[in-house]
C-alpha cells in the first residue's frame, strides 16, 4: 500500500507484537490529526486514493546508469554504483523536480540520534500501549531520513522501522510503523527507557519486512538465523546475533566512506554484491538522499555476508540482467517490486526503491 509513508496506521495492541485484531483503526497524519474509521471504509478509501495517485517509478534507465566497469569492491562486499545520468535539459530538469522532494538539508537517522536530535518513544493510546509504532520528534532544523530496517534497541522491546520515510524538522510528533524483533520482551523495562541506535537489520529479514509485510515471517527468519548461528537468547532477540563488534569491518568501512566522498555527487543507489549472490539493490529520488543513507546502507549489507559467502564473484551479465527486470518501464518495475521489492512514495513520487533477487 503506497500512502502507508504518509498514513500511519495504529491498532489496539495485545502487547505480544502479533498482528491486532481490533473494530477500528486510527490514521495519524504529521499535524496531529486524528480520524477513526472502520476497517472497511478505510480500504474503500485506500483504494481511491491510490487511483487517484499514479505510482510513477522514474526510478528506471531513463534516468539512471550503472557503474558496471568500476564497481568498488573492499573484503567480501562489492558495491556498483548507480549513478543519474547527465544528458540534456530534460534530465536536468528531472534532477531539480527530485531534488524539490525534500528541501532542505537531509542527515541520517543514526546521526541525529547520536546528535540528540531526534527523540523516539513508545505510543501510548485509549486502548493501551502499541508495540507496532513509536512516536518520532525531530528536534532539529534539517530532515531526518530513516530507512526499513534500521533498529533502535530497548524500550518495551527492540523494534526495526518497517518504512522508509522523511521526518521534516517541525518538532511535531510522527508515528512511524515498526516490527517486533524481539519477541520474548514486554515490559521488563520501564516504559520510559530510552532507545539506542542499533544499526539495520540485515538483507534477509529485510526482505521478509519489505516484500511480505508480515511479523510472524519476520519472527520467523530471525528464529532461523539464531538457530543457524547455534545463538540461545533467552528474548529471541536480532541483535543478540551481534553482540560480537569484532566482526565489523571497520578498514572496509572506511573504504566505502571515502569512495562516495571522492566521487562525483550523483548517486541514485547501489547494487550490492557478495560472493556469487546479489544481496539487493537500493535507489533513492535524488543524490542527497542517497548519500544521508550511504552507512545505512554499508552497515546492512556488512551484516547479510555470511561465514559461507567469498570474494564477490557476480558477472556483469548477471548483475544487467537483474537490474533489467525492474529498471526498463515503471508497468514492469511496479509488478517485479510487487513481489520482490518495496518502492516507498512521498507525496505519490519515489522516495526509496529495494529490489532483491527472486
Amino acid at each position: 500500500m503506497y500512502l502507508s509513508t504518509y498514513l500511519f496506521i495504529e491498532k489496539k495492541s495485545d502487547h505480544s507484537c502479533m498482528p491486532h485484531n481490533s473494530n477500528s483503526i486510527n490514521i495519524y497524519r504529521p499535524a496531529h490529526t486524528k480520524i477513526c474509521l472502520t476497517p472497511i471504509f478505510f480500504f474503500a478509501v485506500t483504494i481511491i486514493l491510490n487511483s487517484l495517485i499514479p505510482a510513477q517509478a522514474q526510478l528506471t534507465y531513463t534516468h539512471l546508469a550503472a557503474q558496471y566497469e568500476k564497481p568498488w569492491t573492499c573484503g567480501r562486499l562489492q558495491l556498483i554504483p548507480i549513478r543519474f545520468k547527465d544528458t540534456g535539459n530534460g534530465q536536468k530538469d528531472f534532477i531539480n523536480e527530485q531534488n524539490s522532494l525534500v528541501s532542505g538539508n537531509i542527515i541520517s537517522f543514526e546521526k541525529a540520534m547520536r546528535q540528540g536530535k531526534v527523540s523516539v518513544k513508545e505510543t501510548n493510546t485509549s486502548g493501551g500501549d502499541d508495540v507496532s509504532l513509536l512516536e518520532i520528534r525531530n528536534r532539529s532544523r534539517t530532515n531526518i531520513v530513516v530507512n526499513s530496517g534500521e533498529i533502535v534497541s530497548g524500550g518495551m522491546q527492540d523494534r526495526a522501522f518497517a518504512a522508509t520515510m522523511v521526518i521534516p524538522p517541525d518538532r511535531h510528533k510522527h508515528y512511524l510503523p515498526v516490527f517486533c524483533i524481539e519477541k520474548g520482551r514486554w515490559g521488563k523495562k520501564s516504559k520510559t527507557s530510552s532507545f539506542r541506535y542499533a544499526g539495520s537489520v540485515d538483507a534477509s529479514v529485510r526482505k521478509q519486512m519489505d516484500v511480505s509485510k508480515k511479523q510472524n515471517k519476520v519472527w520467523k527468519e530471525i528464529d532461523k538465523l539464531l538457530a543457524d548461528n547455534h545463538i540461545r537468547s533467552t528474548t529471541k532477540a536480532y541483535l543478540d546475533l551481534y553482540k560480537d563488534t569484532g566482526k565489523v569491518d571497520t578498514s572496509c568501512i572506511y573504504f566505502f566512506r571515502q569512495k562516495i566522498l571522492e566521487g562525483e555527487n550523483d548517486y541514485a543507489g547501489f547494487v550490492a554484491i557478495t560472493g556469487d549472490r546479489i544481496i539487493n539493490c537500493e535507489l533513492f529520488a535524488n543524490p542527497n538522499l542517497c548519500i544521508a543513507s550511504f552507512e545505512t546502507l554499508l552497515k546492512g549489507y556488512m551484516r547479510s555476508i555470511t561465514e559461507f559467502d567469498t570474494h564477490p564473484d557476480v558477472s556483469k551479465a548477471e548483475v544487467k540482467d537483474f537490474l533489467d527486470k525492474f529498471m526498463q518501464t515503471e508497468e514492469q518495475q511496479k509488478k517485479y517490486l510487487d513481489k520482490n521489492g518495496r518502492l516507498y512514495l512521498k507525496n505519490g513520487k519515489p522516495l526509496h526503491l529495494i529490489a532483491y533477487t527472486e
